[in-house]
């Protein structure tokens, strides 16, 4: 008898941890409880790793993904998105946190819109498709926001343009958004070395000349990028 309460109380608590809801915002930042929350996720065991699924509040999926570590979110198996709808959106499959093999979206209507191939996260090949199923001109997902000329004549604007307040040496990592207009807004400093050199840096990227904005599967759209500033 003790025996089988024992593994009773077992099941139940595999079964609780389980449906154990995890709350986030918008930009998935956890709160305690669903008040101010967009989505829960919960996790399961299962064997090699563990398996995310992120849910709206009223229930519909939004993404499920596999994990060999979930601490460390080392992604390792199948990925998939759905839409608001309940519509599949995407599917794919990663070994070790990079994308392997073939990376398929859809549009709502369930026809294939875009495949593409990866081999060490790296891609290889694809191919776009219409709602009707007929190819057209591939074209890439992602397409990152760029400073006219490439990322060289970027370092040169700085260069040219930074008063250097004093001798300080390092490396300042900056984030800010690229509008849909170009223009650059939310400048944060993610990495500084000192208060006069970071006031400076965020003047400089203020004063920036238009950015050719980033496009997400061939839109315009606004992004964030991330990158390194180093001060010799």
């Amino acid at each position: 008898m003790k025996k089988l309460l024992l593994l009773f109380i077992l099941i139940a608590t595999v079964t609780l941890y389980g449906q154990k809801k995890t709350y986030y915002t918008e930009d998935f930042k956890e709160v305690p409880t669903a008040e101010g929350a967009t989505y829960y996720s919960t996790y399961e065991d299962f064997e090699g790793g563990t398996q995310r699924k992120t849910y709206y509040l009223d229930g519909n999926i939004r993404n499920a993904d596999q994990f060999s570590n979930m601490k460390r979110k080392i992604r390792n198996g199948l990925a998939e998105t759905w839409y608001k709808s309940g519509a599949k959106e995407t599917t794919a499959t990663y070994s070790k946190d990079k994308l392997e093999g073939a990376q398929t979206r859809y549009y709502e209507n369930g026809a294939v819109k875009r495949i593409e191939n990866y081999k060490n996260n790296e891609f290889v090949d694809g191919k776009c498709f219409d709602e009707n199923g007929a190819e057209i001109a591939f074209f890439p997902y992602v397409v990152k926001p760029e400073f006219p000329g490439g990322i060289k004549e970027f370092y040169k604007y700085v260069a040219k343009n930074f008063k250097r307040p004093n001798n300080s040496k390092g490396e300042i990592k900056v984030s800010f958004f690229v509008e849909v207009d170009g223009t650059l807004r939310d400048y944060k400093i993610l990495e500084g070395f000192n208060y006069d050199m970071n006031v400076e840096t965020l003047r400089v990227l203020f004063n920036s000349p238009l950015w050719i904005p980033g496009k997400l599967d061939g839109k315009i759209t606004r992004t964030r990028y991330n990158m390194p500033l180093t001060f010799k």
